[in-house]
């Protein structure tokens, strides 16, 4: 790539066909996978319901508007093409509000915001990841807009940020995160103290405003867990303290192999850039006191972008594990990618060109998500065809009502395990334990089976007090007053086995 090709400045038509491209590219192993996961898997029978209770109100609006109806069908792939475009709108308006005349490489410090590795399990999911992609594309407009009076203009990102949280409430630390980062940014760019202390009052009224807004609509139609909070009190401290080392052991965890250098090296680059910046700020006019307290925000700026990554979700009294609630994590990736290019093009102007490859690291952890995501629905499918077969040659074909007692923390995928080994962090991310749902029975024809529910059966069950009628490696059956029980088991890999485990090629070899 030429010297004139890296400083040639992209106009907005070839900014917004990178993104597009690059988005696209992104998402091309779930859609190939085309894998029902998780609340997929009832939401589609049901033809989408939940939502409203969950205060969660436009994702159900959004697919009575794609499906021209008053339910909610499944159409993937449509709604995540959508919102590729949506969002690769999104980074197109971001590249050219934060450099004037982006070039090729400008686009690459945005484009963290989609390729978030822990994004990728809130795009498995075909209902909620594509609306959930649009409240990105909410908040990103919500700072990016005009900010020249705050009190004036704080109603804009204020009215985005509860369209936001109306899609998924976990979205604030996104847009917290945002803010964060932009205070960097303004600092970065030597903005007088002014501008920058204009720039936090508007966002603390838009915060302000669209939680008001928010709790005034859809989230007076919330029920359930979602609204139950931790306690105040010491024990507390103590589970959240908990969470927060789940999480710091996740993220080493992710950290293996050839990425580490990746991430030493941007986190390195990232610290450069970050005490170059806050040296910076003795180096203005203005006066002492304006400086200190410019510098207190810029440093508090960090801690509160890092405290966004797991973010709200930390003080729920029902705690979600899962790597799609760490949607402010594109933000760190953001802000270690601006960072980074500030010190590398000081060193030398083509340098801006290795943040390509933690980008090509990013997309090969989604190509390896969408490969086990296949191999999972392989396995699936295997189960399901052998369940079905048992059913209808066992005395549960007679039965009118079957009940499942699934196992929710097998976490068993042994055809991926070479690759696990290779991602750690693929497992985490794919965050299915189930072997198989009541919900994916009627793909078999089969459409009288349900969660079980009576606890006396199931303690029953699970101490063996019971004779199954038919029992497998996966799953035995039982009949218990004159209704069907199916006992999903919780398998273990022999680690015996699967080192031996060879190509017919090298059988001699084997023995």
């Amino acid at each position: 790539m030429s010297q004139s090709l890296l400083a040639k400045a992209l106009t907005p038509r070839e900014v917004l066909l990178f993104f597009f491209a690059a988005s696209s590219l992104f998402i091309f192993p779930l859609v190939q996978a085309d894998y029902f996961y998780n609340d997929d898997n009832w939401r589609a029978l049901m033809a989408g319901e939940g939502w409203r209770e969950e205060g969660r109100i436009l994702i159900e609006l959004f697919y009575n508007a794609v499906s021209f109806g008053s339910k909610s069908p499944d159409l993937f792939p449509l709604p995540l093409f959508i919102a590729t475009a949506g969002i690769s709108l999104a980074m197109r308006s971001l590249t050219f509000f934060y450099f004037e005349r982006p070039t090729f490489v400008h686009c690459l410090v945005v484009l963290p915001i989609w390729y978030n590795p822990f994004f990728v399990q809130q795009l498995s999911y075909r209902y909620d990841g594509p609306v959930v992609t649009l409240g990105l594309v909410a908040l990103i407009y919500a700072v990016i807009a005009p900010s020249d009076r705050a009190w004036k203009n704080a109603w804009i990102p204020a009215l985005l940020l509860a369209l936001a949280l109306s899609i998924y409430q976990v979205l604030i630390g996104f847009f917290i995160a945002m803010c964060c980062f932009e205070i960097i940014r303004l600092v970065w760019q030597g903005k007088p103290s002014e501008q920058v202390l204009r720039f936090i009052a508007r966002t603390l009224l838009a915060i302000g405003g669209g939680v008001l807004i928010y709790y005034l609509t859809a989230y007076q139609l919330m029920t359930g867990s979602r609204q139950v909070l931790l306690a105040l009190e010491a024990s507390s401290l103590l589970e959240i303290q908990g969470r927060l080392s789940f999480l710091a052991h996740m993220l080493v965890g992710w950290v293996a192999g050839g990425v580490r250098p990746l991430v030493l090296s941007g986190g390195l680059l990232t610290l450069v850039g970050y005490a170059w910046a806050g040296v910076g700020l003795f180096r203005g006019p203005e006066p002492l006191w304006r400086k200190a307290l410019l510098l207190f925000f810029y440093l508090l700026a960090i801690p509160v972008l890092l405290l966004c990554i797991p973010g709200i979700t930390l003080f729920f009294a029902e705690y979600n594990y899962g790597a799609r609630t760490l949607t402010a994590f594109s933000v760190l990736l953001l802000l270690m990618f601006f960072l980074s290019l500030q010190v590398l093009t000081r060193v030398h102007a083509r340098l801006g060109l290795v943040l390509l490859i933690p980008l090509l690291a990013m997309l090969s952890f989604s190509f390896g998500h969408g490969r086990v995501l296949s191999l999972q629905k392989e396995q699936e499918a295997v189960v399901l065809a052998s369940l079905a077969y048992d059913i209808n040659h066992s005395p549960l074909r007679d039965n009118s009502r079957i009940y499942m007692i699934p196992e929710l923390k097998a976490n068993w995928l042994p055809a991926a395990s070479g690759l696990f080994a290779a991602m750690p962090a693929q497992q985490y991310v794919l965050g299915v334990g189930y072997l198989i749902l009541p919900e994916s029975l009627p793909r078999a024809g089969i459409t009288h089976v349900y969660l079980a529910r009576d606890p006396e059966v199931i303690t029953s069950i699970r101490r063996g007090d019971l004779s199954p009628v038919v029992s497998t490696r996966f799953y035995d059956l039982f009949v218990v007053h004159d209704s069907g029980y199916i006992f999903m088991k919780k398998l273990q890999d022999d680690p015996d086995v699967l080192p031996k485990l060879c190509l017919f090629v090298d059988i001699e070899r084997c023995r």
